[in-house]
């Protein structure tokens, strides 16, 4: 017997209990209550959670119509079923747009379960998609490991300030903040480590800057802090005081001490740009400038923009650098859960620079994109990893190539012909590439980067969306791009297997991405419950420290041959 709690408003027990003579005969349970007033109804809906409510039609103190405005005003979404004696056509057709969702005359019963399952079932669904609303709401405005605003949200909340700011003819303040050897917490704690401490930031940033100053992670170790109400340079001096100090006690991860030191760069509007974007971008040079300085902070001022010595030093290195072979790949293998064999690589381009070491993609991407050094780094990058994949690929199983593609590249016009070169020079089937896409990148030129992640689809080349959930699409607003994979960001694996939440969004993830025909691919694996846990929600494929760390090609490919 299934349990059914079910509330009844009537004013007749012989009538009831025929009611729930039936709803036993078709293999209920109910739990129920009868009222009959409506002071009778708020109460028990305040009272308790009810899976069901039927409902004579009309009582000397009470109507349907009644309970039904009692119902919509409580905000519980709950099947209303009329059973009545008699009902006009007219008058059931006014109660079904007044709410109910059937009716049933008390001298005919056989359509009572009938009805019954399909509300109950109909209502779940509802639930169902009420929850993926709520997720894919969170996933697309909120940052998964600080639970602060993501870098899309922070854009909305920036322009709506701004404005509010333009025509009150007033400045407006936004801070950018950079974690000074983030990497190094990484690299030495792991990133469960290293999200704990982000997380432990963003919670001290929040707690010195409530409302309205707006706190968020734009991405990586980035925070955006929004002064809507502040921009003479000696209150933000104050603000970053306090930011410095409220940062100087170590955190705590694992009993274990983090010392933390920020850079931070300062763009205000009007006087440095006028809109969110523009306002975070030269924020962004500042930060750089602080970072190079070790200044705590920098103001902008154009001087430091790209034009500055350092960095056309570095750019002019770089140049040299493709043309002298100092980049390096390294690769990553990603793992089909359900066989455990490697399908592919992720390809992560390096530079051996011979006076700084080996630097990350953080430390050129950025400046090569904004001085469009990107495309001839982004071929480099394209040709080597093709010419990889074709060394690696075994006889009758060939392996896919993943290639990171800049939000500059996505909307260079030369993009396919750049890419169907290194295809052909290097003698690769298309569908054996694999471009991941940032959503930002995406959302800067919704209706571009659709043209052209279309022609790339139909020359066989597979998409991907990489760090799903951290940026402003959802699987809702991929659905009509040629996406063929999307990868679940390591900000909501770290805490799967202890937080019911998190592991609720990655089912849901999961789920949604497979009714959409799309593979879906877990990063930052670096543990085997979680992985088991990912292979019984049917995630396709995983990579990680778990199984490999980035290799350069030489090491990757005798790790393929002793482990695939």
């Amino acid at each position: 017997m299934k349990i059914l709690n079910t509330l009844i408003v009537e004013d007749s027990e012989d009538d009831t209990e025929l009611l729930l003579y039936e709803l036993r005969r078709g293999g209920y349970e109910p739990h129920y209550r009868r009222i009959e007033t409506a002071e009778g109804m708020k109460a028990e809906l305040d009272r308790q959670a009810w899976d069901i409510v039927f409902s004579d039609f009309s009582m000397p103190k009470f109507s349907a119509f009644d309970a039904l405005a009692i119902l919509r005003e409580s905000g519980h979404d709950i099947p209303f079923i009329i059973v009545s004696g008699t009902i006009g056509e007219d008058r059931a057709v006014h109660a079904m747009k007044a709410g109910a969702h059937d009716y049933i005359l008390k001298g005919s019963l056989k359509r009572l379960i009938p009805a019954t399952e399909r509300e109950l079932r109909d209502a779940q669904t509802r639930s169902e998609q009420r929850h993926s609303d709520v997720i894919i709401h969170r996933l697309a405005y909120l940052d998964q490991v600080t639970e602060l605003p993501n870098r899309a949200r922070f854009y909305e909340i920036a322009d709506a300030e701004i404005a509010q700011a333009n025509s009150e003819s007033r400045s407006i303040a936004l801070l950018l903040m950079d974690l000074d050897s983030f990497k190094n917490v990484n690299d030495t704690l792991g990133h469960a480590r290293g999200d704990a401490l982000l997380k432990q930031v963003g919670a001290r940033l929040q707690r010195l800057l409530p409302a309205p100053h707006i706190v968020a992670r734009i991405g990586g170790d980035e925070f955006g802090i929004l002064l809507p109400r502040l921009a003479n340079i000696d209150e933000i001096q104050t603000v970053i005081g306090k930011i410095q100090a409220q940062l100087e006690p170590p955190f705590m991860i694992d009993d274990v001490p983090i010392s933390v030191e920020a850079s931070i760069g300062v763009g205000i509007m009007p006087d440095h740009a006028e809109d969110s974007h523009a306002l975070l971008q030269v924020a962004d040079i500042a930060m750089y400038r602080a970072k190079h300085l070790a200044s705590g902070y920098v103001l902008y001022d154009p001087k430091y923009n790209l034009h500055s010595a350092e960095k056309l030093g570095l750019m002019a290195e770089l140049r040299q650098a493709i043309d002298q072979n100092q980049l390096v790949l390294y690769f990553q293998p990603k793992l089909a859960l359900k066989t455990g064999r490697v399908v592919g690589f992720e390809a992560l381009v390096r530079w051996q620079h011979p006076r700084l070491g080996l630097l990350g993609p953080n430390d050129f991407i950025l400046a090569a994109e904004q001085t469009g050094l990107i495309g001839s780094l982004t071929r480099w990058v394209m040709e080597s990893a093709l010419t990889f994949i074709q060394q690696a690929a075994l006889q009758d199983d060939p392996l896919r190539v993943s290639v990171n593609l800049s939000a500059r590249s996505l909307h260079d016009a030369n993009l396919l012909e750049m890419i169907n070169e290194a295809i052909s020079a290097s003698g690769t089937k298309p569908e054996l590439l694999m471009l991941e896409i940032t959503e930002t990148a995406i959302v800067l030129d919704p209706v571009r980067a659709k043209k052209t992640l279309d022609a790339l689809s139909q020359r066989g080349i597979k998409l991907s969306i990489d760090d799903f959930g951290t940026g402003y699409t959802s699987l809702a607003s991929i659905k009509d791009l040629p996406i063929n994979e999307i990868k679940i960001d390591r900000s909501f694996i770290k805490n799967m297997l202890t937080d019911n939440k998190d592991f609720m969004i990655i089912r849901s993830i999961i789920e949604l991405g497979h009714n959409l025909g799309l593979t879906t691919v877990a990063e930052g694996i670096e543990d085997k419950d979680a992985m088991h846990t990912l292979l019984t929600l049917g995630c396709d494929e995983v990579q990680g420290y778990l199984i490999c760390r980035p290799k350069a090609s030489d090491q990757i490919l005798l790790w393929l041959s002793e482990n695939n």
